[in-house]
This record gives structure tokens, sequence and C-alpha cells, in this order.
């Protein structure tokens, strides 16, 4: 089925912590609308979105999959997001491509910590949504519990709008408020429409009370006759629905269980009817590339192309994949495109409507959908694609950055470009995913979300491009500095039978504030040392330096000086003084009371309320110092200075404590002085290494 204009689009994201029934949710749709002849279940691995190996063992979706539907004439681009935090980069990704999304939450559970991220995130695209209560088949489900931790976490406007008939086994069905009439279900997906039992009179007559207030809240005539006790039409109830929820003033709740397929009839049409297509968002800014002027164009055919890659992937069919929006205009096949951000053109040999892990070609994309395109050269996540004439670059897409990282070793021999390479093929499709060579340690480090998405990024490494490798934690950059301030002589003095050497100098050594490095000076008068020679004597010096005498560490935080010294009219040379000023600067270290640094680390860690007392502790016996604790968007988040050294099992030892609920990010904020006890297990662990 093909759409001819943008105002026949929704797209959708499916939003919610993770194992709360999204992936579910989509294949009852589909299931539903036609679009599929069977059902597909998570735990025997039948979904169509979650079609990749490692989502069909680990039983969660680990990619943002994009999926169309179509009912009654509307196309729905439906995106199943991971409910898992270690994905939430896929999360960022869809977010910047929908209009709407409809958040999930566990009739049993509740509201969950991922639940308030998503939302948040939702809140900052200004997407309009709805809620779903799902499993209210389930043991212990309670929707007015539910509903309520809703309402309280996310504020005015939460909106029922169907209300369960039963709990548990005796679910068997919905009251419709609008309506006054009961959905009741015999077989999955299918339902009568009856009166409402007189059990649950008074459950309607509550909740359709607080319906018909909240609806007339959204318009002031509307409101006026609700205060005069004048009786409000279904249309204008309906008008006041729609208009809230496209304004972000209501959000409409939905009991369900997608097993039983409940509530899944209800919220395609209510989705249909309630949230805004492309056209109803309006126009949207970019900039100009190279400049700070904003451009604006509307979500139309008339105007320029204009679309931005949400996500890249690797099929093993066709190649790269980009997927992509387009804002404004068309893009056809047989086309060329220009990325603004790379400044570079495109050619455009293929398009596609991304249906799971399958394709279906199409000849355009026009304004407000969503489609594929094979094998660009240039382009990657995020980018801007656009006409060369009518250039435009739009907001980027902000991924959140790596918090762990290990260091990589292929377990065969010889794969060590072969590894680097996957890996760096792995980042183009991941951008929460990083892979460097650290030079400090000479280590191949990879970053990643946690542990989880570590583990996945070995399993499709050897799935996709035959790399197996193992992880371990990555050696720390510790340094060595000096404390006092010392001066040293030093001759290299050396006779062949033929031309010498001979370099002799005088060397001062300073410590320095923490985070100064390294400084050279010379104060030589009177040409005790000829210009020439003095090169010699800073690389000599400088080469020194990357290994300490403690534990072979780069010494930092200091100035050098040479102030004095000789030299032989023939045998003195450059090498001559750069090796004088080498030795000369090992012993000036060890007679300096040299220490180890260690980094120190940055830590901001967010967790639920209950996890904040454990995770302090914890923080506090990894020689944490506590900076400050703040409450965010129903979490808390603290903030703290540790050692490198002791967060090395972090990802795991947070995961335990909160259950795998709470995440963390850090980076150097600075190198301190290692404890005595520390120090000499470090000292004792290098020599270990050298023997």
């Amino acid at each position: 089925m093909k759409v001819s204009k943008p105002e026949d689009i929704r797209n959708i994201a499916l939003l919610s912590h993770g194992s709360v029934g999204k992936t579910s949710l989509l294949e009852a749709m589909l299931f539903h609308s036609g679009a599929t002849n069977r059902l597909g279940k998570v735990e025997e691995g039948t979904t169509v979105s979650d079609f990749t190996p490692e989502e069909k063992n680990k039983g969660i979706s680990i990619n943002a999959t994009y999926i169309p539907l179509y009912r009654d004439g509307i196309k729905f681009n439906m995106i199943d997001t991971p409910g898992y935090i270690d994905f939430i980069g896929e999360v960022h990704g869809a977010l910047r491509v929908v209009d709407s999304s409809i958040v999930m939450v566990c009739a049993a559970s509740g509201v969950e910590v991922n639940t308030h991220r998503v939302w948040k995130m939702a809140d900052d695209a200004n997407l309009p949504r709805l809620v779903f209560i799902n499993k209210m088949d389930r043991e212990s489900a309670d929707f007015r519990g539910a509903l309520s931790q809703v309402q309280e976490n996310f504020g005015n406007g939460v909106l029922p709008l169907f209300i369960p008939m039963g709990v548990e086994d005796n679910f068997k069905g919905v009251i419709d408020l609008f309506s006054g009439k009961v959905h009741v279900y015999e077989d999955w997906g299918k339902y009568k429409v009856e009166d409402i039992p007189d059990e649950y009179a008074d459950d309607y007559e509550e909740f359709h009370t607080e319906m018909v207030e909240s609806l007339a809240e959204v318009d002031d005539e509307l409101m006026m006759k609700y205060l005069e006790e004048e009786e409000l039409s279904k249309e204008e109830l309906e008008n006041a629905l729609e208009k809230g929820v496209r304004e972000g003033k209501l959000i409409p709740v939905f009991a369900g269980s997608v097993n039983k397929g409940i509530g899944v009839d209800e919220i395609l049409k209510l989705a249909l009817r309630v949230l805004p297509s492309p056209v109803d968002r309006g126009p949207f800014k970019g900039v100009l590339p190279d400049s700070e002027d904003e451009v604006e164009r509307k979500p139309s055919l008339d105007e320029p192309p204009c679309a931005l890659v949400a996500k890249t992937m690797v099929d093993t069919y066709v190649g790269r994949l980009s997927i992509f929006r387009v804002f404004s205009g068309k893009i056809t096949i047989d086309s060329e495109i220009y990325n603004s951000n790379k400044e570079e053109s495109e050619k455009i040999a293929k398009l596609y409507n991304q249906k799971g892990k399958d394709q279906e070609n199409v000849d355009e994309v026009i304004a407000g959908d969503i489609g594929a395109v094979a094998k660009l050269q240039h382009t990657g996540t995020g980018d801007t694609l656009c006409e060369k004439e009518n250039p435009i670059i739009l907001p980027e897409i902000k991924f959140p950055k790596p918090n762990l990282s290990l260091a990589a070793h292929p377990k065969g021999e010889g794969d060590e470009d072969k590894i680097s390479t996957a890996l760096n093929r792995f980042a183009e499709e991941d951008p929460t995913f990083a892979v460097f060579h650290d030079p400090e340690t000479n280590e191949l480090v990879v970053s990643g979300m946690g542990t989880m998405h570590l583990d996945v990024v070995k399993d499709v490494s050897k799935r996709k491009f035959g790399v197996d490798f193992e992880t371990t934690a990555p050696k720390i950059a510790y340094k060595e500095t000096i404390q006092k301030k010392i001066e040293v002589e030093e001759k290299h003095k050396k006779q062949t039978g033929g031309r010498g050497q001979y370099g002799h100098v005088h060397l001062r050594l300073e410590p320095l504030p923490r985070g100064s490095g390294f400084e050279f000076k010379e104060e030589i008068f009177g040409g005790a040392i000829p210009n020439q020679f003095i090169p010699g004597v800073e690389k000599g010096v400088r080469e020194a330096m990357k290994e300490g005498v403690l534990a072979g560490y780069q010494v930092v935080d200091f100035k050098a000086t040479v102030f004095d010294g000789s030299y032989h009219p023939v045998d003195s040379s450059e090498m001559a003084f750069k090796l004088a000023a080498s030795k000369a600067f090992k012993k000036a270290v060890q007679n300096s009371d040299p220490v180890l640094l260690e980094p120190i680390m940055e830590v901001r860690v967010e967790v639920s309320e209950e996890n904040m007392g454990d995770v302090i502790g914890d923080l506090n016996s990894k020689r944490g110092k506590i900076l400050g604790m703040d409450p965010q968007d129903g979490l808390q988040i603290i903030k703290a200075n540790v050692p490198l050294a002791e967060m090395a099992n972090y990802a795991n030892d947070l995961k335990s404590i909160t259950g795998g609920q709470g995440t963390f990010s850090m980076k150097v904020a600075y190198y301190d002085k290692v404890p005595p006890r520390e120090t000499e297990q470090i000292i004792a662990q290098s020599k270990k290494d050298e023997e």
C-alpha cells in the first residue's frame, strides 16, 4: 500500500521499561491489522521486530525496529524500541523521527526506572503520547495502582479512556468511557459491545465524570458549558480529546492485555484519530551549513527535500542500510542527494520500506514518511540529506556516551588488525559504542553502555565479521610525579679511540601543580652549553620521562631546567647531551620523593531513591568522595569522585545493587596521589609483569 500525502502518516515510537510488552504489542497490531497472518511470540523467537539471533537468544529487544502497518488508509510507521538501559541509544535515534509515542506500563510492576527515562526523553522531544497499562491478566495486576503511579510521576493530564472489566484470570474486557459500553472479549482480539454490568456501574460513573471534567478543561467554551451543567456532546468531547492530546495537555490511558488481544483494537483506533500526522506537527527548523542562520521548512511535498538519518545497519543481503525520515519534499530512486554534514553528494539507487529484517522496494519516500536507502558512501547516523542548491542541517541526534570500557584481546593469533576493522565497522552502526587504541597502555579499548551491550558486540562481531575476542579490565594509565625540588649533575663521557662522546649537564627538577604537564627551560650563561645542544637535553628529558622510577609510568607535572654544564669542542654532540640529560633526569626523580598518581573519575549515578543509600555506601567503600545528591525526574542523581582503579567492575556492582535499574557515567576529573598501600601493590605488580 502506498501513501501519497503526509496527512496519511503516523510515526509512533513504542516506549517502556524492559519486558513490559512493546514487541508483543507491535506483533499484536501487525496481526490484528492483517499485516501478518500469524501472531509471533517473544519467548518463541518468532516476532517480526526481534529478528536478530542475539535478540532471539536473550529474549529482549536490542535494536530499534522500524515496521509499517496500514489501517483505514493510514500508514503507521511503528518503531519498537529497546527497554533496557544498555540500548537506550536506539531510543534517542527513534525519537528524532517520530511525531508521537505509546508508553507501556505493567499493571503489576507499575512505573519502573526506565519508564522515567523514556518519559523524560518524550518530554524533551515534545511528543504527544498514549499510555497502555498492559498485563491486566497478570497475577497482582492493579489498574488503579498503576494509574496512580503514572499520575503521581508524570503530572496532570493523565486521562483514563478504557478501564478494565475484571482483573487477573477474570480480566475479560474494557469499559469504554466515551460510549458507556463494554468490550467483552471471547476470542483473541475479537469483542462484543455490550451494556455495562451493574457491578461496574460505579467505576464507570467515577471515571466518566473525571474524563468529562478533564476534557472540558481543554476548551474555555466547553468549561463554561460544563460549569453551567449543560450536557457536552460526544462530538465536543472527541474534538476536545484530539485537541488536548496534540497540544500535550492530555495523555489518554488504556487498560489491556496484549497476550489476550485486549485493548489492541482500541488503541489503534484512537491513535489514528488523535495522534498527530507530520502536517499536524507543523514546520521544523534547521540551520544553514557553516552558519547559525535558521531555516524553516514545512512537511510538504512542495518544499525542497530534506531528511535525517536515524539509524545505520548492515543487512546481510543489501549491505549498509541508512534508515531515514523525510521531513520535507520527497526522495526518489535514481536521484542524487547532498549530505550537508559531510559536504558530499550521494547516489540514491534503491529505496525501501523497512519491515524488520525485510525490505520492500519503493520508488519514492515522501515528506513525513520513513524509508531506507542502501550503500550510501559518506553518510552516517545523524546526518542530514538535502538538495545541494537548498542546503539545511537538522539538529543532531544527541546520543549518550559509553560508560563502560574494557580491553579487547583477539582469541586468534594475528587477528589484531582484523578485530580493529570489525569493531570500527560496528561503531559505524552504533553511536553508543566506541573503540580506540590507548597509546599509554598499548591496549585496544572498547566502550559501551554496559556489560550486556558489550556482550552483544562480541556476539555480533563473531557472527557478522568472523572475529572472536575476549575482554578484560583495561590497564590503568597511572602516572608518576616528584614532590620536591632537586638539582643533579651528570656527565656522559665515552672514548672509543676515534671521536668520543661528551655531554655534561646540571639539571633542576621542580614540582608543578596537578595537571600542569611538563615544562622545559634553559638558564645557560656564558656558553657553558652551546645552543645547538640544548634540544638534545630536552629530548633526553622527554624520552626518559616516559618511564618513571617507581613502576615505569610516565612522569608528569614538573619543570626541568638545564642551568649549567660543559662541552668538548670535538666530542660533544646532541646525542651525547641527550644521554647525559636522560641519566640526570632518572637520578633526579629517584631523589625527589617520587609518588604514583591515579586518575580520579567524576562519576554520575542515576538510581531510584530506594537504592540511594546502598549506592552511596558502595561508592564510599571504593575510596569515593560523595559530592552531592539531586532529585531529577523521579530519580536520584549521585555525584562523586572515585579512583578509576575502584571502578573496573562498577557496571556489574551497580547492576547487582539496583537490580539492573541504575545507570552511571564517568569521565576523568583529575589525577591524585595513590595511597601507600595501593602504591606498594602497584609497584609489586609492575615488577611481576617485568619478570
